[in-house]
Formats: C-alpha cells, structure tokens, sequence
C-alpha cells in the first residue's frame, strides 16, 4: 500500500478488561462513550483474544508479532524473586523497532512489564520516549509497585510526577501527539486500569516503602471503585481523540482499542466462562476495537484476531518497505480491515501452565489437567458441551497439530505468575 503521508498508529491497552467490560460490550453500568464512539464509527471485533491469559506474554506477542514462546515470554515477569531478573531480549525485533527504522517516532505511555532491570527498558526495544512504569501494578498514586519499590520512569530514569497514573499515561501520550503530529508515529498507550489495586482519583495512596499492604487495595466498594476507573480511562481516550482532532491529524490515524486478557472474577466477561489466568474464553476473549475516520466502514467483524496481528498489519498499513525475510506468526489485517475481505482459515495455538488450546475455526480444543474439552463455539460459546466422544476425528486432528506446534516452539521454562 503505497501513499503520500505516512498514517500515525495508536494502539490503546486496558489491562484486565474483560470482554463484557465496556458499554460497546453490553455492560450498562459503565459509562464509556469515547470508546463506545469508536466502536460505533470503527470495527467492533467480537472474536478478538489475547495470545495469553494473563499480561506478559500478551505484550511480548503484541510487541514481536509471534507467539510469546519464541521470546520466552510464556510466563509473567513476577514482582519478586529470579524473574525480576528476567526481560524480552533486546534481539527481539518488536513492532516500535521496525517502524522506527523507517522513519516513525515511537512512544510507550504507561505499563511496560516486560523486563525490570535497565538493558530491558523500552528505549533499547525501538521506543525514542518512556513514560511509565515496569512492573504489573502499581499504586495508582504513590508509584509504588507490589514488592513496595518506586516504579515511575523517563525512559532510563526514575523520576518523579505527581498524578493519578490513568491520567498522567493520558497526558504524556496528548503531548507525544502535539509534538510529533508534522511526522509519523506509533504511540502505545499502555493503561494500568481497570487492573487492581483498587483506586479512584481521589483515594489516598497506600503503598509505601515499609508498610504493610495487599495486592488489590483498600476496598471499599469493589464496583464501584472498578467502574471509576474504566470511565477515568475512557476520559483518557477522549482525550486522546480530542488532541488528534486539534492537530489535525484524525483522518490520517488508525486507533486500536484492545485488553491484554480477560478480567479477574470481579471483572466483566460477559457470559463467557472462565477469567484471567485460564484458557476458557474468558480469559482471552477481549474487546476490540478499530477506529479510523473514513478509513474503515463502521461495523462488526467475526474474524479471529489476536494480538500478535498487529505487529504486521502496522507494517503493511505504513507503506514502507521491509526486508522480505521477515516472517510473523500474526497475519496482516489491513484487507479486512479496509475492504471486508475474509481471513484466510489458520490454526492458533495458546499455552499457558498446565493449559494448551489449539483452535480451528469454530472448533476448540483444551486440554488441562481437569479434562480434555472439544467445543463448537459457534454452537457453545459458554464451553458447557464436550464433544470429544462424539467428533473423535476433529479431536484427532487438532492434537495432533497441537502436537506439531508444541514441538516447533520448544519448551519455555515456566515462569513463576502472580
């Protein structure tokens, strides 16, 4: 796809937001219109996964386009302990390297946690800006991550900002867009929320160094607290939408609104069954969403996606040319996105501890130390209905390639997950 002018890209990350999670999705106790404005004048996915249920191993596939085992990345980076060490290796050619190299400024806002010590920090992964934090999770006040150490950086150094975190990731990435809105560029905006600890904007902090605190926060009401910050982070997406509208550059911006797994039980997946940390869909069937103003027609799409997608459709979408060589486990989106065409029929795979899946179309294989489940999704959604006795020849196949795959990536060393 040739062109003149380079088009921007924005990929917006929740964390922990479940498929049902937005009031595009159907939850009527949120009020989210900016992002809702999107799905309504985009493409609303209603088959799009994360390649992992939980977040690491997601932004590893985001960021390299291949499953995360090709990184090592199959594991969350933990707080503590020997995978605080550990980090996707500046060998990886991740998405914001590629584009840097032709031309693109680039700029990650918020949540990196794909390596804590400095030789992973997302400036040596193709990023010109770091504004953000490391870790997980931190508190959305203090800066403090769950081991109790301050986690708030400029590209290789700590510093510190006052601010709730939802909306100083907002503000860095508004002013990323006004200061590069005369070239191309590919920002990434990596939201904490509605990820735990539990904090609205006018809670108190309440981690600090040598105290005492939990993982999820001073709960007081679960709800509501959950809700303020999705609708505090959908604040953020109007404004985001709002600084490319004054800078002139809306039409020439593709916006990718996605979670990075699907939501702990206090979350909303919908109907689905299953959360974080498992492989039933409502670990990884996530919301998305893609926005670009007479671009794309607005509407619906069934298509499986999942993340590692991205990486090559971007490349397509930018005009550039790149080294032939270059292969990805993601395919390219941009016919479909831009003309409706069909995805061609491919086998995807996740794993995840003790879990493995192997999908075919409509057809879903898990396999975990409770059972071997063969589903229909078109027909079972919510997974009730084991097939695997009644279609031994589908089930015979997918193990097989199951198998194939497991053998093509290797064993990754588990590592330890919160």
């Amino acid at each position: 796809m040739k062109q003149d002018i380079p088009p921007n890209f924005i990929v917006i990350l929740a964390d922990d937001l479940g498929y049902g999670g937005l009031g595009a999705y159907g939850d009527s106790t949120l009020k989210t219109p900016n992002i809702d404005y999107l799905s309504e004048n985009g493409i609303r996915f209603t088959d799009f996964h994360s390649n992992a249920p939980v977040c690491s191993p997601t932004r590893a596939a985001l960021m390299t386009g291949n499953y995360q085992q090709r990184a090592g990345m199959e594991g969350v980076i933990y707080v503590r302990g020997e995978t605080r060490k550990v980090g996707l290796d500046t060998g990886q050619l991740t998405v914001a390297k590629l584009l840097q190299s032709v031309g693109y400024q680039t700029g990650i806002m918020g949540k990196w946690h794909l390596g804590y010590e400095k030789q992973y920090n997302p400036v040596h992964h193709g990023f010109d800006t770091f504004y953000g934090y490391l870790s997980g999770n931190i508190d959305y006040h203090t800066h403090y991550d769950n081991a109790g150490i301050y986690d708030w950086w400029h590209n290789l150094d700590s510093i510190y900002e006052e601010g709730y975190v939802t909306d100083l990731i907002t503000q860095h990435a508004v002013d990323f867009i006004k200061q590069n809105k005369k070239e191309p560029f590919f920002l990434y905006v990596s939201q904490e929320a509605p990820h735990v600890p539990f904090q609205g904007r006018n809670d108190p902090g309440y981690r600090f160094p040598g105290k005492e605190f939990s993982y999820h926060g001073p709960v007081k009401d679960t709800l509501e607290v959950y809700n303020e910050m999705v609708e505090v982070m959908d604040e953020g997406v109007g404004d985001i939408m709002d600084a490319l509208r004054e800078s002139g550059i809306e039409e020439n911006t593709l916006v990718l609104f996605i979670s990075d797994n699907g939501a702990e039980v206090f979350g909303n997946n919908g109907e689905l069954s299953g959360s974080k940390g498992n492989l039933l869909e409502g670990g990884h069937r996530v919301p998305g969403i893609a926005y670009w103003k007479g671009k794309f027609k607005p509407g619906e799409s069934a298509e499986t996606i999942l993340s590692m997608d991205i990486l090559p459709t971007l490349l397509k979408m930018s005009g550039a040319e790149f080294p032939e060589e270059l292969k990805f486990d993601g395919v390219d989106l941009s016919d479909h996105l831009f003309r409706g065409q069909a995805l061609q029929e491919r086998l995807l795979f996740w794993r995840y501890r003790n879990q493995l899946v192997a999908r075919n179309q409509e057809w879903k294989l898990l396999i975990s130390d409770q059972d071997t489940l063969l589903v229909n999704l078109d027909q079972d959604l919510l997974e009730k209905r084991n097939l695997a006795k009644e279609s031994p020849e589908i089930l015979k196949e997918l193990l097989e390639k199951l198998g194939e795959w497991e053998k093509e990536m290797g064993t990754v060393e588990k590592m330890k997950t919160i």
